[in-house]
């Protein structure tokens, strides 16, 4: 298993089939096996905002592309070029608003020091998709938990959108293993289970808030982490 815990390269995964444009003869890009003009993929961002919108105001399961398209300003045919149906231009929000809050959140860690010699708990809260400075939901957590409920109701959803869930709690896991490999945490306690407890604390504060419960203070987690730190602590 990798230990590394630097946020994930965004050519790798959302966009890991995009090439570079000074790489692409005649200033053409190439997405998901598709030529594309450079100034063509704004398009893209705009129907993945938009989807992120209507996803998070309706749900998967209601949200259309008619109205997605509405949103961005675009055809539904429009959309149609850049995606093969809602299944597939929702694997592609859900992607592209993690890994934009993973590198924000590891942004906000290299700022206090390399992310190496951070306390491994600490590392764990940045995977957290939310924002410090906010206390609404991030588009990272209404399309992540809207993954998980329609992986659960939709076998078909699931089959796209199970291998990003499993990417997400695979940074969770290279981030235990590399406690326990660095000797900060017992190897006795199971990786897998550490990491699917660790993930399972934000997601279930996530669906809480969203009933209608308050937020907790951020100030407040700090004895929390501290006491788990010292819990766990080899």
């Amino acid at each position: 298993m990798a230990t590394s815990t630097r946020a994930p390269k965004r050519k790798t995964l959302a966009n890991k089939s995009v090439a570079s444009k000074k790489d692409s003869p005649n200033n053409v890009v190439t997405v998901n096996g598709r030529r594309r003009r450079p100034w063509a993929l704004q398009s893209r961002e705009n129907i993945l905002a938009a989807a992120t919108e209507e996803i998070a105001k309706v749900g998967f399961e209601r949200a259309r592309l008619t109205e997605i398209a509405r949103r961005a300003g675009m055809t539904p045919g429009s959309v149609y070029t850049w995606f093969k149906n809602k299944e597939d231009l929702f694997k592609a929000a859900l992607e592209d608003a993690l890994e934009k809050q993973v590198e924000s959140n590891f942004a906000v860690l290299e700022q206090l020091g390399e992310v190496d010699k951070i306390n491994w708990l600490i590392q764990i809260a940045s995977l957290v998709p939310r924002n410090a400075d906010n206390p609404g939901p991030t588009p990272a957590q209404i399309l992540l938990l809207e993954a998980y409920y329609a992986s659960w109701r939709n076998q078909s959803a699931r089959k796209k959108f199970l291998p990003r869930i499993e990417q997400h709690f695979e940074l969770y896991e290279r981030t235990i293993a590399k406690a326990q490999a660095d000797g900060h945490l017992s190897k006795e306690l199971d990786t897998q289970l550490l990491a699917m407890m660790f993930l399972a604390i934000p997601t279930g504060m996530s669906m809480l808030q969203f009933a209608g419960l308050p937020r907790p203070a951020d100030e407040k987690w700090v004895p929390v982490y501290d006491r788990l730190g010292k819990t766990f602590d080899k």
